[in-house]
């Protein structure tokens, strides 16, 4: 049996925490996402009305950048998605940190 095979695993998830997605847990969960050796992405599931940016707009979860770029304010609903070995362990890692309200209060 081939113990490489890769998976994907795909998750929805709620951002929890007041101020969205800002610069302090998009950097979080772009460095628990560069633990990994999986693809990881996040996908914008349901967005609140007025936002600039489109349901269904992926991102690399390892990248600040891109992370910031989906500028999802405190009820957006995403999508982590991982591809590899270690998919389940990253979209595990992920789903804990918006759980945990990446650990801001």
């Amino acid at each position: 049996m081939d113990s490489g095979v890769s998976n994907t695993i795909r998750r929805r998830v709620e951002v929890l925490n007041e101020a969205g997605l800002h610069a302090r847990p998009a950097a979080v969960l772009a460095e628990c996402a560069r633990g990994f050796e999986a693809e990881v992405s996040l996908e914008l599931a349901s967005v609140p009305e007025d936002m600039g940016v489109a349901v269904g707009t992926r991102v690399d979860a390892k990248s600040v950048m891109d992370v910031l770029f989906l500028a999802a304010p405190c009820g957006t609903q995403i999508d982590i998605e991982a591809t590899g070995t270690d998919a389940d362990a990253a979209v595990d890692a992920l789903e804990a940190l918006f759980g945990k309200r990446f650990g801001i209060v």
